[in-house]
């Protein structure tokens, strides 16, 4: 028994590495986006954003608050220019990405205690530098703000300390948890990472069966074989093994060595990451060779499982708030073990959490391995059962 699951194996890992189409994604895809997703990611702070100015006051205090804006890490001065037609023909040909507008009288406004208020017109197409900018912004009008009500007090006599703590009477820290830099790369890489050693398996399962169906080795095993039951469980096995321990490997690639090659955020231990992930491969390895009984060729197998893709990224509430979807969106993304693998992940990962807090996600996935192996178990078997009576049949 296990020699022939050890020659399973191997055939299905011969398979894996000989079979182009298999190769590229089970292989070549794994170490390509490895190293050229995470790109675009790298520079994780939105940095010198180009922005224009219209000033219309032209008054040392409008220039003494473009000065701080363009001192901001976020902002960049990029053109002084004199209306909002031109700031919007700028914007349209992605020259800039806002622009800002200090009204008239705005040094008197401020002189005579009444509010004068800036406008940012900003392209909020791009969400991220939006708000970055938009931030930036009240943060620099804020503080500039302060302190000319802290230069009013002092000239009206009060005591500066007294001053600054009425304007400021208390200092807002704020800190990033799980994502010291505030970076995009930390927040997205790693669920990714999860997301595309599922796509890749899944796939790579799928297509191995089709390969392997009525495959020289695997037609002179069944017909070794006396039980349907017991070679399909073996067929099983002995797969499962070939991807357990191919995807052991490139999980320790993408969520230990990755995490010291781009520099990101890990709080979990080693064992306990691929005790978790045990039953994500499993479950999504059994996934597709459940689909792989209902897909007929290798563009079926694309064309099904890439667009899906999508579809489970949403689903795990990395671009948007898990709780504000439908509950039926819930129950659909219970049947991927992507979701679920994501989710706990990251809790391992990147936020270091202990098993009480991550054991939803741990027993959903063996949840599914438990089904998804039945279902294939079952298909399976009825699979070779038709060729050991094709064989019977030929013989007689």
């Amino acid at each position: 028994m296990i020699k022939s699951l050890l020659l399973i194996s191997y055939d299905e890992l011969k398979r894996i590495f000989q079979t182009k189409a298999i190769a590229s994604v089970m292989f070549i895809g794994i170490f390509l986006y490895f190293f050229f997703y995470p790109q675009p990611y790298l520079h994780e702070a939105i940095r010198d954003v180009p922005i224009a100015v219209i000033d219309q006051d032209n008054t040392n205090y409008s220039r003494e608050l473009i000065r701080q804006m363009d001192a901001n890490k976020s902002i960049k001065i990029d053109l002084h220019i004199a209306d909002l037609q031109t700031a919007k023909s700028l914007i349209e040909q992605r020259k800039i990405y806002g622009a800002l507008l200090i009204p008239y009288r705005f040094q008197q406004h401020i002189l005579e205690g009444t509010p004068s208020p800036i406008i940012y017109y900003g392209d909020a197409s791009y969400i991220l530098i939006y708000s970055n900018v938009a931030t930036a912004i009240n943060t620099v009008a804020g503080d500039f703000g302060a302190k000319i009500s802290i230069s009013r007090k002092i000239a009206q006599g009060t005591d500066p300390a007294i001053a600054t703590n009425n304007t400021a009477p208390f200092n807002t820290q704020l800190i990033s948890l799980f994502n010291p830099q505030s970076g995009y790369a930390t927040y997205i890489i790693p669920a990714a990472f999860i997301l595309i050693l599922y796509q890749t398996l899944l796939i790579g399962s799928t297509l191995c069966r089709l390969f392997s169906k009525n495959s020289e080795f695997e037609i002179k095993f069944i017909q070794q074989q006396s039980h349907a039951a017991s070679s399909a469980l073996l067929l099983l096995s002995g797969k499962l093994l070939t991807y357990l321990a191919l995807y052991l490997i490139y999980f320790i690639i993408y969520t230990v060595f990755a995490n010291y090659w781009y520099d990101l955020p890990r709080l979990g231990h080693v064992l306990v990451s691929l005790s978790f992930i045990i039953p994500f491969i499993l479950s999504t390895a059994l996934f597709g060779k459940v689909v792989s009984h209902f897909v007929h060729t290798v563009s079926d197998v694309f064309c099904l499982i890439i667009p899906s893709s999508m579809i489970i990224f949403f689903m795990t509430g990395l671009s948007w708030p898990k709780e504000l979807m439908p509950y039926l969106f819930h129950l659909i993304g219970d049947i991927f073990p992507a979701v679920p693998a994501i989710v706990g992940s990251v809790k391992i990962n990147q936020m270091g959490a202990n098993f009480s807090e991550f054991s939803q996600q741990y027993w959903h996935l063996w949840i599914l391995t438990i089904v998804y192996f039945c279902i294939a178990f079952i298909l399976e078997k009825r699979y070779v059962q038709k060729a050991m009576i094709a064989n019977a049949s030929k013989e007689s």
